[in-house]
């Protein structure tokens, strides 16, 4: 199944057992389904509960906060994940805030779905990574599924066992790619390993060529990032015997750090891996949560690698020079192990 199939898979489900789900948006309607064709079918099935918007993201999601307070559980479609800028105040000082300001007697059950991430030429303001810009923010839960996830059952568990605010972040590569969830992945034998007993929307997923070998290194990322990584680890396996653990989180906020310390303490080395910009990013705070807890472990500083401090350019070429490549992240983990340029 494809990641943008089972995301539309989970809404009509959801939709179909319960009346108060309502995905709100702007071009959500048939035919056109929703810019990435997420919503498609929907409003076909349940005209009642899609509702196609105007270009105003402050009011979709303003209202969204209405009706989630009065006990219908609403889903925002944020078009582009750069958009999310337009309704900062709403999910900040209001969404995430109620439940306390008014001592409990309410709560905000709202999922924020926003397809962010590069690599198809879309430009500086359609192609940018901003989640962790909500790293901050209390009451908040971000959630990023990769394809080695299944994002609708995260969805589904989000919407129906969530109480609160989440921002649903969606990896726009990752729509047209088939999710990987076997015990056993690809044509190169890897081995997937679910590292919690949790639910489906907060899976840590272990990556691993030889599971019965320590690592030589760790690389921490997530969503759409995860592919990229993993595809760097089987280059660096076959070309240079090195062996690299990949660790896919879908849940960046709160960091579930207790997961996979124990695989950071046994390879001794680990490199973060975000798309965003790593200056004030998710990264910088996973690193200082990892050396608070396992600093004593690491034979060297944690590294990080993110996208490039400057706006995503719109040449596709330029771009793909800017976010993180394979070959950035076989570049950072040879230079971590000393086979690096000198």
């Amino acid at each position: 199944m494809l990641y943008v199939e089972s995301i539309n898979k989970a809404l009509h489900h959801l939709m179909s057992i319960d009346s108060d789900v309502i995905l709100v948006g702007e071009d959500l309607l048939d035919p056109y389904g929703g810019a990435f064709k997420v919503s498609k079918g929907l409003s076909t099935k349940f005209p009642n509960q899609v509702i196609s918007t105007p270009i105003s993201e402050q009011s979709i999601v303003g209202a969204c906060v209405g009706m989630a307070m009065r006990g219908m559980k609403p889903i925002v479609e944020i078009m582009f994940g750069d958009f999310i800028t337009l309704c900062v105040d709403q999910i900040v000082n209001h969404a995430t805030k109620y439940h306390w300001m008014y001592n409990e007697q309410v709560c905000v059950p709202l999922v924020i779905r926003a397809p962010m991430g590069g690599g198809r030429g879309y430009g500086p303001t359609h192609s940018q990574s901003l989640e962790s810009m909500f790293m901050p923010v209390s009451g908040l839960r971000i959630c990023a599924p990769s394809i080695y996830h299944d994002p609708g059952s995260m969805l589904s568990d989000c919407v129906l066992n969530y109480d609160h605010p989440v921002l649903f972040v969606e990896n726009k590569r990752s729509y047209p790619t088939k999710i990987q969830i076997e015990d056993k992945i690809n044509d190169k034998n890897i081995h997937r390993v679910v590292l919690n007993n949790d639910n489906l929307s907060s899976q840590t997923v272990l990556l691993s060529l030889y599971p019965d070998e320590d690592p030589d290194t760790v690389i921490i990322t997530y969503g759409g990032m995860a592919e990229v990584a993993l595809n760097a680890a089987i280059d660096l396996f076959f070309e240079d015997e090195i062996i690299v653990n990949v660790i896919v989180l879908s849940v960046i906020r709160p960091i579930p750090i207790e997961d996979f310390l124990s695989q950071v303490k046994i390879s001794k080395r680990c490199l973060i891996l975000e798309e965003g910009n790593t200056i004030g990013g998710w990264g910088g705070e996973l690193l200082s949560q990892i050396h608070e807890k396992c600093f004593d472990y690491l034979s060297q500083p944690i590294q990080r690698l993110g996208s490039d401090d400057t706006p995503i350019p719109s040449a596709l070429m330029l771009e793909k020079n800017v976010i993180p490549s394979k070959e950035k992240i076989v570049a950072a983990v040879k230079g971590m192990i000393g086979l690096g340029k000198k």
